[in-house]
């Protein structure tokens, strides 16, 4: 059932970024945007956009271009990422990466267009929130994508590298390159639906903790899962040095670890009843899923 829920809102994201896509003026990186944000991904990112928006009874139509958006930055971050002077990964969703396909400069060059892209979709005139939603959507946005957010977390993944830090240092890492822009997907529809501060903070701080247990599912599935299965190469975060929980206190400890993570995101969730259960069933899968 879960799987039949993430795989529609999938295929929703997908429709209304490839239409704006085509809508856009067409340029020689185009075919590298579709590419790298169209080809394949559980866009697991926009389920808890649509998931959180349950919570405030808001339909799809107001939540669809944040969905978008929020793709196309996830996407401009795995393009950048793959790169040979980042993590050089030669595979993505089971195909080529970016740059392999289309050389890393025209890589590059449609990760930064995807990046422009999103901000683009949340001011579209088309899309009908409130201004103010938009500035502030547009400037939380920006937050959770930067130096503040992804761009610093692959920072200091990268720096990380072969280096024994402390648990502190690898979940502050962990937080910004994938937590903050789950942040992003909770605060979202609590910024549509204009919930007060404390009550925003509170989606901050849930959506940061889904992403933090969304990467430490990707630790899991490096260590032991298939590069069939994930259709990326596994088995790499031990062969680089990279700074993890399982690196620094094993696979046991850092599932241990997860699970309570889990348990207590769950408790907070259930305290909205049913409007929840979207979202409860994606968190489930978060941790269960092998690929």
């Amino acid at each position: 059932m879960v799987k039949l829920f993430l795989n529609n809102n999938a295929k929703k994201t997908d429709i209304f970024l490839k239409k704006y896509l085509n809508c856009q003026k067409n340029s020689g990186l185009t075919s590298a945007m579709k590419y790298g944000s169209l080809s394949g991904g559980k866009k697991i990112r926009s389920s808890i956009i649509l998931g959180a928006g349950k919570l405030f009874n808001l339909k799809s139509k107001k939540l669809i271009n944040l969905c978008a958006a929020v793709e196309c930055i996830h996407s401009y971050s795995l393009i950048h990422d793959d790169l040979p002077c980042m993590d050089n990964d030669r595979m993505r969703r089971g195909k080529p990466a970016t740059h392999v396909k289309f050389g890393e400069s025209t890589a590059i060059l449609a990760g930064n267009s995807l990046l422009t892209l999103a901000f683009e979709m949340i001011v579209d005139k088309n899309y009908k929130i409130e201004q103010r939603a938009k500035a502030e959507l547009v400037k939380t946005l920006a937050l959770c994508s930067g130096h503040t957010g992804i761009a610093g977390g692959q920072y200091l993944d990268l720096s990380f590298e072969k280096k024994k830090k402390k648990f502190s240092d690898i979940l502050d890492m962990q937080r910004k390159k994938t937590g903050k822009l789950f942040n992003f997907c909770c605060l979202a529809s609590g910024i549509i639906a204009k919930k007060k501060s404390k009550e925003l903070k509170s989606l901050s701080k849930l959506g940061e903790d889904i992403g933090l247990l969304f990467q430490l599912a990707d630790d899991f599935i490096d260590f032991k899962g298939s590069k069939k299965l994930a259709g990326k190469s596994t088995k790499k975060d031990q062969k680089k040095g990279k700074s993890t929980l399982i690196s620094l206190m094993g696979y046991q400890k850092a599932n241990s670890y997860a699970l309570h993570l889990k348990k207590n995101i769950l408790s907070k969730l259930k305290k909205h009843g049913k409007k929840a259960n979207n979202l409860i069933n994606t968190v489930e899968f978060i941790l269960e899923r092998d690929f």
